[in-house]
């Protein structure tokens, strides 16, 4: 069997031990409860209404369901959203 090929910042970041989510730019959650998330390494918002917030990262969407929903602060690489969060999904 033939190994998959690795793009070439991956192999990279692998030999240099870099963490993914610095190398590909993955979103990172920290959530607290169901009451705070704190997003990291989002491009923008997309949607934004008391239950439901969606934002764009660099590979997916991402769908924040709940009641009062709230964007606490924002700024171009991190937010937090509190209220009482029941589902978050990539779409």
């Amino acid at each position: 069997m033939r190994k998959k090929s690795t793009p070439i910042t991956g192999r990279i970041a692998d030999s240099l031990q870099i963490p993914k989510d610095l190398a590909y730019r993955e979103a990172i959650f920290t959530m607290t409860g169901s009451r705070e998330l704190f997003i990291e390494n989002y491009k923008c918002i997309r949607q934004y209404e008391d239950t439901c917030i969606v934002l764009l990262t660099k590979h997916d969407a991402i769908k924040i369901e709940g009641t009062h929903l709230t964007i606490d602060y924002y700024t171009n690489e991190e937010m937090k959203i509190t209220g009482s969060i029941c589902c978050v999904s990539f779409l």
